[in-house]
């Protein structure tokens, strides 16, 4: 076989997600690259990188090469009362990752479910979630963090907020009884802290065959993901890849804010591709 008509590693396992969500009953979602920048200057709080990629078009608007896929699906789509729509998406976004200087174009594959929600579906997420990271893993152990962003919301008094929530992402147990976090969160920093402290019965009981790859762990929260996410969040793991491939939750907040009805829910979550052609050249 020619080497250059070979795949790359995330071009393999685009196809192979592809596949899985459409079997799942997902359906292909296909956006514009481009959106105006005044779309995403309001919501900067909710992007993984506040820096976003600019251009002046030929009738004069300052345009904004997609940072983020969640964002433009929830703008353009219209709510169905009592239905869940199910997406999936296969993109590019535009961005400045983690301990990097300059913008990389980034490949996303991932599902977005928006509507009138139940466990039920949240449950069907979480297990996608689960199924993608093996789909991609080649074998290798997969790891689910996961977490309530609504209980520590809750929990969390304002005027500590930024400092107790940068403690919880670095498991700084020391640093929050310093700062007088409440017990409460002290106690979910526990490495004994179950699942079933974390999942209602219904999600526990239904990714029973999955306990030995989901680990409750309050380190996935910080000071963004608590204005983006109200319920349940997480980040996917695979052995051998230093940081987490996949990140998502519950971000009904972010619905609301952009006009949604009241009643909907959202949860979805992004798989990111680029990490396993570093993983292979590593």
């Amino acid at each position: 076989m020619n080497n250059n008509l070979r795949l790359r590693p995330e071009e393999k396992a685009a196809l192979s997600l592809r596949e899985l969500y459409a079997d799942k009953g997902c359906s292909f979602y296909r956006m514009s690259r481009f959106e105006e920048y005044d779309f995403y200057a309001d919501k900067k709080d909710f992007l993984t990188s506040r820096n976003i990629l600019t251009f002046t078009d030929i009738n004069g608007r300052l345009m904004a090469l997609r940072p983020d896929v969640t964002l433009s699906i929830i703008k353009h789509v219209r709510d169905i009362p009592g239905q869940v729509q199910k997406f999936f998406y296969d993109e590019k976004v535009y961005r400045v990752p983690r301990n990097s200087q300059s913008f990389h174009e980034i490949s996303q594959a991932g599902i977005e479910f928006i509507g009138s929600l139940d466990e039920k579906n949240i449950c069907e997420v979480i297990e996608l979630a689960l199924e993608s990271l093996h789909s991609v893993s080649h074998g290798r152990r997969c790891v689910l963090d996961i977490a309530d962003a609504g209980l520590i919301a809750k929990l969390i008094p304002e005027h500590n907020k930024r400092g107790i929530l940068k403690c919880i992402a670095e498991k700084n147990i020391h640093e929050l009884r310093a700062l007088n976090a409440p017990e409460e969160i002290i106690k979910l920093m526990s490495p004994d802290l179950s699942l079933q402290e974390v999942l209602s019965p219904v999600i526990f009981d239904s990714l029973k065959k999955y306990h030995d790859e989901i680990h409750a762990d309050y380190s996935v929260i910080n000071i963004s993901s608590l204005n983006y996410y109200n319920g349940l969040i997480f980040r996917g793991f695979i052995e051998g890849i230093p940081e987490s491939i996949l990140s998502g939750g519950q971000y009904d907040n972010l619905l609301h804010m952009m006009g949604h009805d009241k009643d909907s829910k959202a949860i979805g979550f992004a798989v990111y591709l680029d990490l396993l052609d570093l993983s292979e050249r590593n």
